[in-house]
C-alpha cells in the first residue's frame, strides 16, 4: 500500500490510499460489473446499444465518404474513447453502490462535480483518437505506398500484418505504446473524476501511480478490456451492446477497489 498526495492550491490537500491488489482481482471486477448490469438491464443495454450504434455510424460514414480504408483503424482507435463513452455507466454504478436514486438530477450532480476537468479529459482522448487515425493512415501509406487504397485493397488488420512484417512491427509497436500510455492515464482517473473533487491532472497522476504499482492486475485488466472490445467489434458492433455496460460498471469497481481517500 502507498499514498498519493494531491498537489493543488485550489483544493484541500489530502492523501489517496493506493492498495496493493492480487493479480487475479480483475475477475472480481467483471463479476461485480455483471451484477450491476443485471440490476439495471434495460438502462444498461440501452446505453450499450447507443454506443454500438455510434460506432456503426462512424463506420458507415467512413464507407460512404469513400474512406472505407479508415474502418480497420477506427476499430483499434475505438479502445481509446471507451473510457469517456462509459462515464454514464460509472455514474450509475456509483449511485447503486451508495443507494441513491438513479434520476436525472442526481446524475447531473455527479457530472457537475468536476465538469471542467471531465471535459478536459474528454477533449484529450478525442485528440488522441483523431491523431491515432491520422498516424495509422500515415503508417499504412508509408509501408504500402498507397494513402487512399481502393475498397478491394482494404483488408482486416491481421491480413495486413501477414502481408508486411514492417507494417506489423511499426503499427503494433506504436499501438501498444499509445494504448499503454492512455490506459495508465485514464484507467482510474475517469471514474475518480465522477467520485470526488479533483482536477484532471491530479487524477491522471494518481491513476499513473496506482496502475504502475499494480502492474500485474492492471495488465490483465487492460488485456481483458482489449479482448472484449475486439470481440464486440468483430461482431459488427452487436457485442458492444453488452460489453460496453459490463466494462463500464467493472471500471468503477476497479477504481473503488484500488484507491480510497484517507481521512485527515
Amino acid at each position: 500500500m502507498s499514498t498519493y498526495t494531491l498537489s493543488t492550491e485550489h483544493l484541500p490537500r489530502r492523501q489517496l490510499e493506493i492498495r496493493s491488489l492480487d493479480a487475479s482481482r480483475p475477475l472480481e471486477w467483471l463479476r461485480l460489473g455483471f451484477a450491476d448490469l443485471r440490476a439495471a438491464p434495460v438502462l444498461s443495454l440501452t446505453y450499450g446499444l447507443a454506443v454500438a450504434g455510434l460506432g456503426g455510424l462512424f463506420a458507415y460514414l467512413a464507407a460512404g465518404a469513400d474512406a472505407f480504408y479508415l474502418v480497420p483503424f477506427l476499430f483499434s482507435g475505438f479502445l481509446i474513447v471507451v473510457p469517456v463513452l462509459s462515464m454514464g455507466l460509472m455514474a450509475v454504478a456509483k449511485l447503486r453502490e451508495t443507494g441513491q436514486a438513479r434520476d436525472t438530477a442526481t446524475l447531473r450532480k455527479i457530472f457537475d462535480l468536476n465538469r471542467p476537468s471531465t471535459t478536459m479529459m474528454g477533449i484529450f482522448l478525442l485528440l488522441v483518437f483523431v491523431n491515432w487515425i491520422m498516424l495509422s493512415n500515415l503508417v499504412y501509406g508509408g509501408v504500402f505506398h498507397q494513402i487512399t487504397p481502393t475498397y478491394e485493397r482494404v483488408q482486416p488488420l491481421p491480413v495486413m500484418f501477414s502481408e508486411s512484417l514492417p507494417f506489423l512491427v511499426v503499427y503494433a509497436g506504436i499501438a501498444i505504446a499509445l494504448a499503454a500510455l492512455v490506459f495508465r492515464i485514464t484507467a482510474l482517473s475517469v471514474p475518480m473524476l465522477l467520485d470526488q473533487r479533483i482536477d484532471a491532472f491530479n487524477a491522471a497522476f494518481a491513476s499513473w501511480k496506482a496502475v504502475g504499482e499494480n502492474w500485474k492486475p492492471m495488465s490483465l485488466w487492460a488485456l481483458i478490456i482489449a479482448a472484449l472490445c475486439t470481440l464486440g467489434l468483430l461482431t459488427y458492433f452487436a457485442g458492444l451492446v453488452v460489453i460496453v455496460p459490463w466494462l463500464g460498471y467493472a471500471s468503477w469497481h476497479a477504481y473503488r477497489d484500488t484507491m480510497a481517500t484517507l481521512k485527515q
